[in-house]
């Protein structure tokens, strides 16, 4: 399967569900959500799995139509609210561009996530699509597909 083809199955999917990590990292589920049943050291519930689940890296931003809204280097507080505004919104478009491979994920509501990195290797992300059983990500600026890798699946 093509990445192009795996990238429109993107397109029109509900976000579901976000969730934040380390440092900058965040999560997005996309559609239909399974609960997991899984649980944290506290012994609450880890995060639902959605049908497919976008990883933004260190670097990234989410853009209005002629502006940067906010970004990896914003605080917490800003980053997040904006982060979770995505919430209800359904992706409009998803791509990947450049020699380096940026991600780009248009919503419904009119914003953008942009990945990008100024470091050595190239942007971080990948996309995990579970319906179909499939795996999408850049590494040191290659987009691979891998097949028979397990996926960094994290569910914190």
């Amino acid at each position: 399967m093509k990445p192009e083809t795996l990238l429109n199955t993107l397109v029109g999917m509900p976000v579901s569900h976000v969730w934040f990590s380390d440092y900058s990292v965040f999560y997005l589920e996309l559609g239909e959500l399974t609960p997991s049943t899984q649980r944290r050291r506290d012994g609450s519930l880890m995060n639902p799995h959605g049908e497919a689940r976008i990883y933004a890296g260190f670097d990234w931003r989410i853009e209005r139509s002629h502006s940067i809204c906010c970004g990896r280097h914003d605080s917490v507080t800003r980053r997040e609210s904006v982060i979770r505004s995505l919430v209800g919104t359904v992706v409009t478009e998803a791509n990947v561009s450049g020699r380096v491979h940026e991600l780009s994920i248009g919503f419904s509501n009119g914003l953008w996530l942009a990945t990008f990195d100024m470091s050595p290797g190239g942007p971080e992300w990948h996309i995990l699509f579970k319906k179909k059983e499939a795996y999408l990500e850049t590494r040191r600026g290659r987009l691979r597909m891998p097949k028979d890798e397990n996926p960094p699946v994290p569910g914190r």
